[in-house]
């Protein structure tokens, strides 16, 4: 009963900022971007809540449940190197831009930059609708999962209430209503994490009693669990990176996953780079990052101990990861770890409040990326692309159109996930790597860079990266070793963009 009143109060108090963010939304600009005036913390937090998502919070912890600190570097420099960074090297440059030339997404930056106002906006603007939609499906697994868990709940419903609550708010009250839900919904993340890890911690024995365990794990799980000692990389969760010829734990994994895909893929999404169009003064730039790394370092570390503390109780035969039945399908999931091993080891009423966090880091991002999809399409594509004459409340009936048309269209994908939730994140951060990275960065560090180059460098990025994953899945062997599946498309995006800008060079 309390956790069904948490959970509804939890959705009234987003309601309740959301129409006051409806309210405050009068122009385009206040839709896109919030007329890029958001404070110091709100934009902090709305840059905290847009990657710290079901990835973090059910996503890490599922993956350090499968390969402990093996995958480390994941928390070193993914997402709070991402958004840091992001800022001091994509938001400092552009806020100059973004005041003198009215941009509000990255397709206006690129279509400025490169004096291409239809085709590079196109292919941007497509682009990134098609990433946003692979990076939602994601967003609504985390919530059908701890909707499970918590609720009881079938797994679906779950997914499907939240995506009402979010399509809803988005459709009323575009970057305002997600920038200030956002700034409570990273709070409550936060202080989710930052109480419950803790308690699961000191339930499996303290913190050095839990790295103890997992030097003797391989033997230990093979006489409760009756498995190989080599079972789900059980040799290495307390090293920091596997073998070169281990897939996913291996060092050479950990570069192209964590070194490529992960930090660079986060830094130049379009609903990432996005957000840093929407902070009031430049100053912003230079303290907020050293607030984003501590903050975003410090939560996804300690989720990911959740997910050690999970398999090593796992290990001990006290706790057991749940299967889910998605009609026909009977999946074993490492991504309950975090909400599983929590039912266990907190009092109830804490419990509870595993609810409202995971689902304001989920709901946190997928408003953000619904949003961002939503104006790839009608104010980048139909109205400056297409040079559509659409008025201001044109523009909002159409994404009243399009946001719930991608909100339930990637719902209904997640309805059928598959069994690693990152695998369904790391997939779009590979497209938005492949895709984003040398035509925002070149254009902005490289002067001979131009817009030839970053077309072509934005299709071959987003065509091999395609046929990558399809011919070969998520991994690739080279010369025997396993690497991650961006690599192809990340040579062939940088080779494009380095090779044309060189080789045809634009009349001034």
């Amino acid at each position: 009963m309390l956790a069904v009143v948490v959970f509804l109060a939890y959705f009234l108090a987003i309601a309740i900022i959301a129409y006051y963010g409806a309210k405050r939304t009068k122009t385009v600009a206040d839709f896109v971007a919030a007329s890029g005036q958001l404070g110091f913390w709100t934009y902090c937090l709305l840059m905290i809540g847009s990657v710290f998502s079901g990835m973090t919070l059910i996503g890490v912890a599922g993956l350090a449940f499968t390969t402990g600190y093996a995958n480390v570097w994941e928390r070193i420099i993914g997402p709070p190197f991402a958004i840091a960074f992001g800022t001091i090297l994509i938001g400092y440059k552009l806020f100059n831009l973004k005041e003198r030339n009215g941009i509000l997404t990255i397709q206006d930056y690129l279509a400025y930059r490169y004096n291409d106002p239809k085709v590079i906006r196109i292919l941007a603007g497509l682009i990134s609708a098609v990433t946003c939609f692979v990076y939602l499906i994601g967003q609504y697994t985390a919530i059908g999962v701890v909707s499970h868990v918590v609720l009881g709940i079938p797994y679906w419903m779950g997914a499907v209430i939240a995506a009402i609550i979010v399509v809803g708010y988005v459709m009323s009250g575009g970057m305002f209503s997600t920038a200030w839900t956002t700034f409570l919904q990273s709070i409550l993340m936060l202080f989710g994490i930052y109480v419950t890890v803790p308690f699961i911690v000191a339930w499996v024995g303290g913190f050095e009693a839990m790295n103890q365990a997992l030097l003797t794990l391989p033997e230990m799980q093979n006489v409760t669990r009756g498995v190989p000692e080599d079972f789900m990389f059980a040799k290495y969760l307390s090293k920091p990176f596997a073998p070169a010829s281990v897939p996913l734990a291996g060092w050479v994994y950990n570069i192209t996953l964590f070194g490529i895909t992960v930090p660079l893929g986060l830094m130049v999404a379009p609903h990432i780079v996005n957000n840093m169009l929407t902070f009031r003064k430049i100053e912003y730039a230079r303290w907020g990052p050293l607030v984003m790394y501590v903050i975003g370092f410090s939560a996804i570390f300690l989720t990911s101990l959740a997910g050690i503390a999970a398999r090593v109780a796992w290990a001990e035969g006290v706790v057991e990861i749940p299967s889910l039945s998605l009609g026909s399908i009977e999946v074993k999931w490492s991504d309950m770890a975090y909400p599983t091993i929590a039912s266990k080891a907190l009092p109830y009423w804490l419990f509870v409040l595993l609810l409202p966090t995971i689902l304001a880091g989920v709901m946190s991002t997928t408003d953000r990326l619904i949003l961002t999809a939503a104006n790839n399409i009608s104010y980048d594509v139909l109205k400056n692309a297409l040079g559509k004459n659409i008025s201001e409340s044109s523009l909002r009936k159409i994404n009243m159109l399009v946001v719930p048309l991608i909100g339930f269209c990637s719902l209904a994908v997640a309805l059928f996930p598959q069994q690693l939730l990152a695998w369904f994140i790391w997939a779009a951060l590979s497209l938005m790597t492949n895709c984003f990275f040398f035509p925002i960065m070149l254009g902005l560090y490289w002067k001979r860079m131009n817009k030839h180059a970053a077309r072509f460098s934005m299709v071959a990025g987003f065509v091999v990266t395609l046929l990558t994953f399809a011919m070969y899945g998520k991994t690739v062997f080279i010369a025997g070793i396993p690497v991650y599946s961006v690599l192809p498309g990340f040579i062939a995006s940088l080779a494009v963009a380095v090779g044309v800008s060189l080789l045809w060079t634009e009349k001034s």
